[in-house]
């Protein structure tokens, strides 16, 4: 009798809604920078989420150009992640847009890599 290797856990996939509508709201203009700041680390928790799985899934893609863009968006969201916001007036919430940023641009290849279509509402 042959022993059975247990299943592999599979993360569940990310709330990108959640994570969208967080970037979304740092990135609004009419948020003021004190709030921009606070969510600061609510943006560093969702990068830290969807980090590992994006690089999880970019081996399994056939086209080199969808890996290569999703590595160079890792690396940058890699950088955001060591970066600490500059200080003086505005630094925090200039370091809490940039992660915003990436964020978005980390889920839009979560997408493309998971093959999940875009989220609701999007």
């Amino acid at each position: 009798m042959t022993a059975r290797r247990p299943a592999a856990a599979v993360a569940p996939p990310p709330d990108l809604v959640v994570m969208r509508d967080t970037a979304a709201t740092v990135l609004d203009e009419d948020t003021r920078p004190e709030e921009q700041a606070a969510l600061a680390a609510e943006l560093v928790a969702h990068l830290h989420e969807l980090v590992p799985q994006v690089e999880e899934l970019v081996p399994a893609r056939l086209t080199m150009t969808e890996q290569y863009c999703a590595l160079a968006c890792l690396g940058e969201a890699h950088r955001k992640l060591s970066q600490e916001a500059s200080p003086g007036p505005g630094g925090q919430a200039a370091h809490a847009r940039r992660l915003a940023r990436v964020l978005v641009a980390l889920a839009a290849h979560w997408e493309t890599l998971s093959d999940a279509g875009p989220a609701p509402g999007r």
